[in-house]
């Protein structure tokens, strides 16, 4: 399989972004996976690095990922690769997981899960019937528009850069931006308010050993 779907295939189930970041637990099983071994090897020097702390530091303040990029890209360079490899690795993870200007979507299709006053409407990539891939699923509450996300799905479950809106007091449209593993977000949160105020809304802090 392609590098992205085989990253996206170690990143379903419990814990599974977290083990991404353990190579004696995926580095393996992605080589395996994945029938560029070449794209495997160049994802492997991302996480298992120089630029790995850079990279956390990204998903960790994902709203300013360009300036962690050029300086994981040098450190790529100090690992070895050329300036071409350095660039495809840091590639590979922002198409994975969905960052501004590397969303790829290949199908589209609409899945609704309707309650009595809640309703969610997913448009994207489905694998298995779930949400898997990149595209946007809005909220409604009793009829109307209340929210969305735009991210990466995996097995039903967003992982990636996302960008969200929500309606509060059924007027206000807070726009948030960040990293968010297993549908929580991680690290700082941008918000920008309705009125334009943006500040940064520290949460869990993403952490590998």
């Amino acid at each position: 399989m392609d590098i992205v779907t085989a990253i996206r295939k170690l990143c379903e189930g419990k814990n599974a972004f977290h083990d991404l970041f353990d190579k004696t637990k995926t580095y393996d099983k992605l080589l395996a996976l994945a029938d560029d071994k070449k794209d495997a090897e160049l994802f492997g020097a991302l996480l298992y690095g120089n630029a790995r702390n850079t990279l956390l530091e990204m998903i960790n303040d994902a709203y300013n990922f360009k300036q962690y990029a050029v300086k994981a890209h040098g450190l790529l360079m100090s690992d070895g690769l050329s300036a071409m490899d350095a660039k495809r690795a840091l590639e590979i993870f922002f198409i994975t997981f969905g960052f501004p200007g590397y969303r790829n979507i290949e199908t589209s299709e609409t899945l609704i899960d309707e309650q009595p006053s809640y309703k969610t409407v997913y448009e994207g990539e489905v694998k298995d019937g779930k949400p898997h891939g990149v595209r946007v699923r809005n909220f409604y509450y009793q009829g109307k528009w209340s929210g969305l996300d735009e991210c990466v799905w995996i097995d039903g479950v967003m992982y990636g850069y996302d960008y969200a809106k929500e309606l509060e007091f059924g007027a206000f449209e807070d726009q948030k931006i960040g990293f968010v593993v297993g549908d929580n977000f991680v690290g700082k949160m941008k918000v920008i308010t309705s009125d334009g105020e943006e500040f940064d809304d520290p949460v869990t802090k993403f952490s590998v050993k």
